[in-house]
């Protein structure tokens, strides 16, 4: 199999990528593990405000539906169900479906794999009820099942105050978000006001000493201060952040930088988001992550 442009993820960077190189005539392939497109936007019902122009404001699986029904309007290749695994020597592209392996040749490649959640650690973090943030949106919003009754969110980014409030809103009672900062992180203010409004308890400049509890989470420790406070609950959800899923470009020998604030090692790239192969170009998270603030700093600069 042949094409011009080869996108490896289906999330909205990928279908964004897809579009754009349809729309010039461009022979194009989407290779997605999933077995739907739209990524994480398929279980978001949050109102999506920052979106281009000429789309309004939506929930993340209407934005998803949207963009696959724009996708199936061009004649773009859909290999759902399908991983990249490999690379052959003649730089063809080894894809499986967890049965048949088959080589397909690309001119270029769009890596769009996305960023994957982090963990933090704290004593006895593996209990039953320790959860990441994306795994809880998972549970309320793809699978209908309250995680618990009781819960703490550990960060405060704009993500983890969506989860709050959707929590809240199902009827978990929040017993409080922990943030380890002096302030919350969260960029939309209207959210911490929510928050607040909600009566949801803010602890900054604290951190979870340890939980508790027979074969689930049943108390914490937080370090509030010079306080020692313990909380009864049964649900922690963990905002750890997120990093780049990087295993394509070591796959494609790309060279890497080391960006703190974009989620740690990152793919090498310019201003036309091109790596130093000249074959390959990324899209959305798998370049940053954790973003915060500029990504010039992790350009290459193409001229040598």
């Amino acid at each position: 199999m042949e094409t011009d442009v080869l996108i490896i993820g289906a999330g909205p960077s990928g279908f964004t990528a897809a579009l754009e190189t349809a729309s010039r005539g461009l022979d194009v392939t989407i290779v997605e593990e999933s077995f739907s497109m739209g990524g994480q936007l398929i279980q978001q019902t949050q109102l999506i405000q920052s979106l281009p122009s000429s789309y309004q404001p939506m929930r993340g699986f209407e934005l998803a539906g949207l963009l696959t029904k724009q996708v199936e309007d061009y004649s773009i290749r859909c290999l759902l169900g399908h991983r990249v695994i490999g690379f052959y020597k003649d730089g063809s592209v080894g894809i499986s479906d967890e049965v048949n392996v088959f080589p397909l040749k690309a001119k270029k490649i769009i890596v769009a794999t996305g960023a994957a959640e982090n963990a933090l650690a704290f004593p006895k973090w593996t209990l039953p009820g320790v959860m990441t943030i994306g795994a809880v949106q998972t549970l309320i919003n793809r699978d209908f099942v309250l995680p618990g009754k009781h819960a703490v969110v550990l960060g405060s980014s704009d993500f983890a105050m969506d989860v709050a409030l959707q929590l809240s809103e199902l009827g978990v009672q929040i017993k409080g978000i922990i943030e380890k900062t002096p302030n919350i992180t969260a960029r939309d203010v209207e959210k911490g006001v929510e928050v607040r409004n909600k009566g949801i308890p803010i602890y900054v400049n604290s951190s979870i000493k340890e939980t508790r509890g027979i074969g689930k989470v049943e108390e914490i420790d937080i370090e509030h201060g010079e306080q020692i406070l313990t909380i009864s609950v049964d649900v922690v959800c963990v905002d750890g952040g997120r990093s780049p899923i990087l295993d394509v470009f070591y796959q494609l020998g790309c060279s890497f930088s080391f960006q703190k604030e974009l989620g740690g090692w990152i793919p090498q790239y310019n201003k036309s988001l091109q790596t130093d192969r000249e074959d390959v170009f990324l899209a959305g998270n798998a370049g940053r992550g954790q973003f915060s603030g500029s990504s010039t700093n992790n350009r290459y600069d193409s001229r040598g």
